[in-house]
């Protein structure tokens, strides 16, 4: 029996941003199934273990100017995949999908972030419209996402269908017996309550608001920060740079935070979660749609009082005398977060068209 073939295009079929991390899963889940992959990129690393899983095509683009790259790649793949009649699932910016993966709008970015587009920014929301007019189906990661869709770009709702995406849960997993020495080895003082912000895009993800009330608070609280550099020393704040071990750092935090102005899931919010942490997150980030109150607790941007009132009910917790870890992750959350869930998900989606 033939295995059934699906094509797959991404930007760059290395590691990366969230939407890299996605295709390997992927990957991993469609080929566990006897999948035949094909990804097309314009960038392939050979040296990841999933690329001995996938036929690799790569769509050449050195010949075109680096940022016009992302704007050609849809017509290159075209002709890429000229004669094959495997469906397409669009982890990128490509037409004439079979499923469109949406994991953020540019109009819904610039919204968020106060920005007025520019002539880049008209081309990319000139491509998001090509993208969703032709694709067959959508898959949206959240409800904010399918909201953006059809409010800012009029796609009929019946075209969306809202599946969250997975989190590896074998390896995010509370391991309690090793938080006491996890937290000497990042310097975490027992008598401190450690809010951890995992960042590398430091005003999206709402630093400015998070060192507003660190750097004036009397609280025995500390700020860890995991990702990009800081802008500059701030009081009550630990500078982690970047950390390879992300699992063991959400277990040595006693909280995950962040206040992000844009967020259209935000996967740290589960892996943290499944790793036992409770969270601090603000109301308007997607990943809250998935969780209930024994995740953590939840704040509004627009009542920079509301956080701190989340802060000091998140250090009560500690102090009280029971564990604020989560006990069953799974319970804290709405949603199935498994990789296996996922992709019988999408295989149903994939029948459909």
């Amino acid at each position: 029996m033939t295995s059934p073939q699906i094509d797959i295009a991404i930007n760059s079929f290395r590691r990366g941003g969230g939407m890299e991390s996605y295709t390997f899963d992927l990957v991993r889940g469609l080929t566990g199934r006897g999948a035949d992959i094909h990804i097309f990129a314009a960038r392939l690393d050979n040296s990841l273990p999933e690329y001995a899983r996938i036929t690799p095509h790569l769509i050449a683009q050195g010949w075109i100017p680096k940022k016009l790259r992302p704007y050609y790649f849809s017509k290159s793949l075209q002709a890429a995949r000229a004669g094959r009649n495997a469906p397409l699932l669009a982890c990128n910016p490509s037409d004439h999908a079979d499923i469109f993966i949406c994991g953020g709008t540019h109009l819904g970015y610039l919204a968020n972030m106060g920005k007025r587009a520019n002539p880049i920014d008209k081309l990319t929301i000139r491509r998001n419209r090509s993208n969703y007019a032709s694709a067959k189906s959508i898959m949206a990661h959240s409800h904010l996402m399918q909201r953006e869709l059809t409010g800012y770009y009029g796609v009929p709702s019946e075209k969306i269908r809202v599946i969250h995406p997975p989190a590896d849960t074998e390896r995010f997993r509370p391991q309690p017996e090793h938080t006491a020495a996890l937290r000497r080895k990042y310097g975490f003082a027992d008598s401190d309550t450690v809010f951890l912000f995992p960042s590398t895009g430091h005003k999206r993800k709402g630093l400015d608001l998070l060192a507003d009330f660190f750097e004036h608070t009397d609280l025995p609280v500390k700020l860890a920060v995991a990702g990009s550099p800081l802008p500059r020393p701030m009081k009550n704040v630990i500078e982690l740079g970047f950390c390879p071990d992300m699992p063991e750092l959400y277990r040595a935090a006693d909280y995950t935070v962040m206040a992000s102005l844009y967020e259209p899931f935000g996967l740290v919010g589960i892996e943290s979660v499944l790793c036992g942490t409770k969270v601090v997150l603000s109301d308007n980030m997607a990943c809250t749609e998935v969780m209930n109150s024994e995740a953590g607790f939840f704040f509004s941007r627009a009542r920079p009082d509301s956080f701190a009132e989340a802060v000091r009910a998140a250090i009560l917790l500690k102090q009280g005398g029971v564990s604020h870890k989560i006990a069953d992750p799974l319970a804290a959350l709405t949603y199935n977060p498994t990789l296996p869930h996922h992709i019988d998900r999408l295989q149903a989606m994939l029948a459909a068209v």
